[in-house]
This record gives C-alpha cells, structure tokens and sequence, in this order.
C-alpha cells in the first residue's frame, strides 16, 4: 500500500523502528538518495549523505518530536550516492505506544526546483538592494567631491598666504603650529576625498610589502568591534610573515571573511573563529574558520559570484569582491564546510618582494 501511495503521489514514504533503528523505504525514497530499489540501507550511512547544518538540524527536531511523541517537518540538503544534489523535504510523525514513542513514519519528497526557485529571487532581490546602494554610494561621493573641493581650495589659499606673512615677520611664532595644523588637516580631507571617488571608480594603486600579520590582526579588530559577548578568537600566525600588495585591500578582504564568520554564528552554541597565516613557497596563505552554520551545499560551487549570498539580507557581493582582490594580487580565494561544523575560508598572496603581473608588477588595479 506504502508503495501505490508513494507512486502517485510521487512522495517517498519512509519509517524507522526506534527499537532497533530498521529503515524502510518506499522505491521514490531509494530514487532521492540515487540507490538501487531495495538496496541495503542504515541510519548510520543515510545521514553521511546530508550537509552537515541540515544533518544537525534535522536530528534536532527529530530527537525533539521523539521526546515529545510529536511530529517534525524540516528542508534538508543531501548528496547522493551518484554525488547529486538536492534538496528534500522530510515530514515525520511519532507513534507511541503505552506513552513511549516506539516508531516514526513520514514522507521526503524532492523540493530542489523549489530551492533554486528561492535562490534566483534572493539573487534578484540582493542585485537590485546593490545596485540601489552603489547608487547611493557614488551620489554621496560625486556630491562630497563637489561641495568640499572649493572650501578646501580656499583653506589652503588661505593657510599659504598667512605662511606668506609669517615668512615676513608680520605674525607672532606662536601661530607657527596653527598653520601646521591648517596644512595638515587640508591635506588630509584632500586624501580622504580622493578615497571616496576610488569606491566608485577604478584606479591604480602601488604594490608594496608590508607585514602581513600585522594587517591581518589590525583587520580583525576593525570587524570585530561591538561583536556580541561570547565569541572567541584564536590566532596561530607565522612569525615574520610579510605580504606584497595593497594591504588595505588585503584588510577589506579579512574584515569581509571575519564579518561573514560572526554572521554564520549567530545561532551556533559554540561560537569561534581561528586565524591562521602560513608560508607557502613564494605565498603566503591566510584561513578563517568557524563554528557556525556552514555553507549551504547548494551554494558551495558559487558563493563567490556576485549577487549569491548564504545570507537571506546579504547582497552577495562582499565575497565577489574579495576574490576580484585576492586574484589581482595573483593569489586565490577558496571556501570548504569543516567536517564537523562551520567553514573554512582559504586565501593566498605573494610573500614580500614577488612581483605580481606579466605587464606592470608594481601597479595593482583597485576595486571597490
């Protein structure tokens, strides 16, 4: 009967016997996981094939409606025996006996068009918040540019023409360290107005080395100021470590990781990151780890395209943008779940004094 069920309503039927753990499945099931009809089947093997935060998640709720003697219902993402992925949806039900739950049926059924229907719309809707702040972004910069430009000019006129006096004998030396700070703080806001036009439009800055370990510590501070109480951060770096290249991009790209890190934790009951830095051969490789959820294995193979994001507010861009970098400087950005919990994430950049590029090896172009 579980089979003529299971056949029209193209939903596989599942029960396990809590005594002794026994599955049974109906054909549509042995058809998800891609095993032959009838094939020998284990509790034990089965949740090898889930990811590991929905096999975390989906023995969570299972044990919970086995305390209550209740039912469960939860998405999980599997990869199958053919190394397919896809996602299910699992219902559950107990049934007990004498009020001690004895067995569990339900239904799995494949929900992965579903899925991929949901992440096109995420996709969609995360371009369309970037493409809503990158507007935003270049307005404020082009106005900022605009409206700053003349005072500025006009302070320096100003600061040169009491230096003139000065020089002249026609202004008391006290005042010496007034016009120090005028030219300085001109100076500054002239630099802080040409990094805001570097957001929005590429240019050129200089490769140089510089000590990596101490970018890397000085990046973590920065994304972790006002992170919740409760996370703890563990550094194991190679002394003397030192990089080649922009080490403000290379900050950009670990304040993003560190970010991502803290967000993926949220719900994690153990919460930690480990910093790592390492020599190898003529680069110089950083990782991030965590404990939190992991990657969704749907995402696995893309998370570092623009606009794919393991995040439901995420735009998507921020790990784009951390690849376009790390690849400029002739390195490489990559990401794995851990076996047990969390994901890491792999990046590597010359050590100092490799020159990166064929063409121009002093000159990395900017993104932003």
């Amino acid at each position: 009967m579980y089979e003529r069920v299971s056949t029209l309503g193209k939903i596989g039927i599942w029960e396990c016997d809590l005594a002794t753990e026994k599955l049974t499945w109906t054909s549509a099931v042995y058809a998800l996981f891609d095993l032959p009809d009838g094939a020998p089947i284990d509790r034990a093997s089965t949740l090898k094939c889930y990811e590991p935060a929905s096999r975390r998640e989906m023995i969570r709720r299972r044990a919970q409606a086995i305390a209550t003697c209740s039912s469960f219902a939860v998405d999980a993402a599997i990869r199958t025996r053919a190394d397919n992925i896809r996602w299910i949806r699992i219902t559950g039900d107990v049934e007990q006996e004498n009020g001690r739950a004895i067995r569990i049926f339900g239904t799995k059924q494949d929900i992965t068009e579903e899925k991929e229907a949901q992440l096109q719309l995420q996709a969609l809707q995360s371009e369309h918040i970037h493409l809503s702040r990158s507007n935003a972004i270049d307005a404020m910069g082009s106005t900022l540019a605009h409206e700053l430009n003349q005072p500025l000019a006009a302070i320096a006129i100003y600061g040169a023409a009491l230096r003139r006096i000065f020089d002249q004998g026609g202004i008391a030396r006290d005042l010496d360290e007034i016009l120090e700070g005028i030219e300085r703080c001109t100076l500054k806001s002239g630099e802080i107005l040409r990094a805001i036009r570097r957001t929005s439009v590429s240019a050129k800055r200089s490769a140089i080395e510089f000590d990596l370990n101490h970018e890397i510590a000085e990046a973590c501070r920065i994304a972790l100021a006002g992170a919740p109480t409760g996370l703890n951060v563990h550094f194991a770096m190679h002394d003397g470590l030192r990089g080649f290249g922009d080490p403000v991009q290379i900050q950009q790209v670990m304040i993003n990781l560190i970010r991502n890190a803290c967000e993926a934790m949220t719900v994690s009951q153990r919460r930690e990151i480990t910093v790592t830095t390492a020599a190898s051969g003529r680069h110089a490789e950083v990782t991030v780890c965590d404990t939190g959820s992991g990657i969704p294995i749907m995402l696995i193979d893309k998370i570092f395209e623009p606009f794919v994001s393991a995040r439901p507010a995420g735009t998507g861009i921020g790990l784009a943008i951390s690849r376009t970098i790390v690849e400029a400087h002739c390195g490489k950005l990559s990401a794995a779940n851990n076996p047990d919990v969390g994901a890491t994430f792999r990046f590597s950049i010359p050590t100092g004094g490799t020159l990166i590029g064929a063409t121009a090896p002093d000159q990395l172009r900017r993104v932003g």
